[in-house]
């Protein structure tokens, strides 16, 4: 989202929060520890927090898992709204496992280790002279967590994270180490580059990437009837194109970015006034204002017409990585759903419907994002050039209502959740959503007979583990 401060990190509080989990060895003794989401969303308490610093050490850790009788989950930045982490057994943490393992220039590929945070990539990249093809507006998460929860950008003619990956180093539940691509082991590589955390531990990815770019972003308040009915039609026309439409007013702000050569001119304002805007009105009087709204339902629509005559931010062209994150103080709750592109128009519209007839208010807009179709079995965008219609509620209020309202109203248009986001759909509802449910289900099946990765969340997505085990 954008008008939030390029400052110092707003997730400090939350990356203290999860490196304090992390000992100073490589396993914390047994007895219960708790953890929770950036969001506060999930909250929840397992026996044992595992801090690998390498191979060996993982290995170690699936071996006590397995041996305690424990299920194990692996954490990245505690990014994700949905509970996809959440486990009472193991928590293997990747933060003491990052860095850059290596980098062909001349292909563009790069090996990471899965631990390695996403803010920590386009350095060790741009010495390299390269760069992410794409990115979103948040660089907290784990390059793990990013392709195992489907995170994703925006622009027609690219992909998610997960449609980057070639290829994968997998440490599985009985203590194997594999390395897999497109041709070794291509059904639990096409299974697992987007795999939920549910097939093993992700060591290392492989991704390509492209030669370092620069970001020049320009942000327009436009009638949103004309935003809507064209949206397809004019993110065709640029790099990346995106747009926030707060419920119940009559304008969106429209942010249009174009990939420029590595050694455009840097265009920033001036910094006390980017302060002002970013850090003063982006972020603490918008914060005020939504805390205003939690106490006072009322002003929820008085506040939503205010931000959305003042939601645009100044023009910036800058390395792609300033431009494309938007460090986020404000919390919030969020879904997120994966729309055929041909069908956004019919949906957007759905929803402004029902959210007029039903008057809905919030605070924080809907945000619509595209991406290019992939062939990743478990992506959103599998197979399908796809808009994303985001969701999003203040941390302080209940958001139930809200998104069960945007999950009834778009399923009718073939609508996949993201997998990092909140839903309420099951195996039985995912399964007609994705054509190689099934196989991803089999390849799991075999990845992890016994369920060791297998929670109950887990559970209800992809269903039971074929040995019938008990998740923890």
């Amino acid at each position: 989202m954008p008008v939030v401060s390029r400052l110092a990190p707003h997730l400090a509080a939350a990356a203290r929060r999860l490196r304090a989990l992390a000992p100073s060895a490589p396993e914390s003794p047994a007895g219960r520890v708790g953890a929770t989401n950036w969001s506060g969303s999930v909250a929840f308490g397992h026996e044992r927090l595992a801090a690998p610093t390498s191979e060996e050490e993982i290995v170690r850790a699936l071996a006590l898992a397995r041996r305690g009788g424990q299920g194990m989950r692996v954490i990245g930045g505690g990014h994700s709204f949905s509970p996809l982490v959440a486990t009472g057994g193991t928590l293997l943490s990747l933060d003491r496992y990052q860095g850059l393992v290596r980098v062909d220039p001349a292909s563009g590929l790069v090996t990471l280790r899965g631990g390695t945070r996403l803010h920590a990539i386009a350095p060790l990249l741009a010495a390299h002279g390269l760069m992410l093809e794409t990115m979103g507006d948040i660089d907290h998460q784990s390059i793990a967590g990013a392709i195992q929860t489907g995170t994703h950008g925006t622009g027609h003619a690219f992909t998610g994270f997960a449609g980057t990956v070639r290829g994968l180093r997998i440490a599985l539940a009985d203590g194997s180490l594999l390395d897999v691509d497109a041709e070794r082991d291509a059904d639990l590589f096409q299974a697992a580059r987007l795999g939920l955390g549910a097939f093993g531990v992700i060591c290392e990815v492989t991704l390509q990437t492209v030669p370092a770019y620069r970001l020049a972003m320009v942000e327009t308040t436009e009638p949103i009837d004309d935003v809507a009915a064209g949206f397809v039609r004019t993110s065709a026309q640029h790099d990346h194109q995106e747009f926030f439409w707060f419920p119940g007013t009559a304008r969106a702000t429209v942010r249009t970015s174009t990939r420029v050569g590595a050694d455009a001119p840097v265009v920033r304002v001036p910094r006390p006034l980017e302060l002002l805007q970013t850090e003063v009105l982006g972020n603490g009087a918008f914060g005020a204002l939504c805390r205003a709204a939690a106490a006072v339902p009322a002003l929820s629509g008085p506040v939503a017409e205010i931000a959305s005559r003042g939601f645009t931010g100044p023009a910036v062209t800058d390395d792609a990585p300033r431009v494309y994150v938007a460090p986020r103080r404000v919390r919030f709750h969020e879904s997120e759903w994966a729309i055929p592109a041909e069908r956004f128009a019919e949906a957007f519209d759905a929803l402004r419907r029902r959210l007029a007839a039903d008057r809905v208010r919030v605070t924080f807009p809907l945000e619509i994002r595209r991406i290019g179709a992939d062939d990743v079995w478990l992506s959103t965008a599998y197979g399908r050039d796809t808009v994303y219609i985001a969701a999003h509620r203040y941390r302080a209020e209940d958001p139930a209502s809200y998104l069960r309202l945007v999950q009834e109203v778009l399923a009718p248009f073939a609508a996949r959740p993201h997998w990092g986001k909140q839903h309420g759909l099951t195996a039985a509802q995912l399964r007609p959503l994705y054509p190689r449910f099934d196989d991803a289900r089999a390849v799991r099946d075999q990845a992890d007979p016994d369920g060791l990765f297998l929670t109950p969340y887990l559970r209800d997505l992809l269903g039971p583990a074929r040995a019938g085990a008990t998740p923890v």
